[in-house]
């Protein structure tokens, strides 16, 4: 049974099926946040907030992308573009996303969601398997990018169950004035002085230490964050990018949060 559209690729149920390749971000622009892996925090950590939530009975990191969903993301562009330095991974994959493993197989198996408007009868388009009946190249890349991406997601949420069994894990509902959405949590940084040196030593053996360590780091995007959301929540403002109409909104909205934040804190 589908789920959100969503159907596993088959040979019985796609030959003869074609897929287009996404060209808008339109599909995020009111995305909450989404998840990430371990291969990316570094990447990641230095653009959006991570903040880390229960999902399926595990906690995960995730890049914060607007606080309000009904208040579209600075992130995208009118014209569907994204506009922040690097894309996250799990936002890479439309119509394509990772299923369940089947009995017979550990790996994750491909899924794809028919109510994207991307699977088509257009042969002018990419198809789903060739005459043999076997993935076609193109879609094998996707296989293996979304198999790769579940294993680094399998590693992070190792690495959160140690942390999350450690007690470090606490609801926090704002950050330096900046109320947060309801459901995520933060590093509760009195537990983590309060660790022992064996216990310490055990985070730093799974890796959790640059995990807290960019997670703490990338708090600081939370202040600009709010404040640009905020300014595309306001009327329209003049056009001040002609020749690069579509990063007008991301920059002027960084701008005025920018110069909001240097006024509060006095620096010229």
């Amino acid at each position: 049974m589908a789920e959100n559209g969503l159907f596993p690729v088959t040979y019985e149920r796609h030959s003869g099926k074609y897929w287009k390749r996404f060209s808008s971000y339109h599909f995020a622009e009111t995305q909450q946040a989404c998840s990430i892996v371990e291969k990316e925090i570094l990447l990641v950590a230095a653009t959006y907030p991570v903040l880390f939530r229960e999902s399926e009975g595990e906690i995960e990191p995730v890049a914060l992308l607007s606080f309000n969903t009904d208040a579209p993301t600075p992130f995208v562009s009118d014209e569907g573009r994204w506009l922040a330095t690097y894309i996250p991974s799990a936002l890479r994959c439309p119509p394509f996303q990772a299923g369940l493993p089947s009995k017979t197989d550990c790996e994750p198996q491909l899924q794809v969601d028919e109510s994207s408007g991307l699977v088509t009868d257009t042969p002018e388009d990419e198809p789903f398997f060739t005459d043999a009946g076997e993935l076609t190249a193109e879609l094998l890349i996707v296989l293996r990018f979304i198999q790769a991406r579940e294993a680094s997601a399998k590693d992070v949420r190792s690495v959160c169950k140690v942390i999350q069994e450690m007690g470090l894990f606490e609801k926090m509902t704002s950050y330096e004035n900046v109320a947060l959405p309801t459901g995520y949590l933060v590093l509760d940084v009195r537990r983590l002085k309060a660790l022992s040196q064996t216990e310490k030593l055990a985070l730093f053996d799974v890796g959790a230490i640059q995990l807290l360590h960019a997670h703490q780091v990338s708090l600081s995007h939370i202040s600009w964050l709010s404040q640009a959301q905020e300014q595309l929540a306001k009327p329209k403002l003049q056009k001040q990018y002609t020749e690069n109409s579509d990063i007008s909104r991301f920059l002027t909205a960084m701008a005025h949060a920018h110069n909001d934040e240097l006024l509060v804190t006095g620096e010229v």
